[in-house]
């Protein structure tokens, strides 16, 4: 992803607008590049500072801190669709084999051993 495609996610990421692909470029790129990073923690500042003066919520936050945690929370989230994808395409291709094995079967094109006697 480059830097101006990075600028021009920044608010769908603060408002979890983004589809999992997008999300999964946007946060590679953002850890590899500290001027978007610093845009995206600006952004995401001014977001977060300008909803909890709208919601009149005066205690003290660390909105830096809130963001590396939600950086963190949507890293896991990508790895977590990762691991579904794989263990599902994984499935996949178990029953794809195991159907071409029962269809071979069937046809007579192979047969199974006789495993005791």
């Amino acid at each position: 992803m480059k830097c101006e495609d990075s600028l021009t996610k920044i608010e769908a990421y603060i408002h979890d607008k983004m589809s999992y692909r997008e999300l999964e470029d946007f946060l590679e790129h953002i850890k590899e590049c500290p001027d978007c990073y610093d845009e995206l923690e600006t952004y995401y500042t001014i977001t977060v500072g300008m909803k909890y003066l709208e919601e009149e919520r005066l205690e003290a936050y660390n909105i830096p801190h809130m963001l590396k945690e939600d950086l963190r929370k949507k890293e896991r989230y990508v790895r977590w669709i990762h691991a579904i994808t794989g263990t599902l395409f994984a499935i996949g291709l178990v029953l794809v084999i195991l159907f071409v094995i029962l269809i071979l079967l069937y046809l007579g094109r192979i047969e199974l051993p006789i495993l005791f006697k």
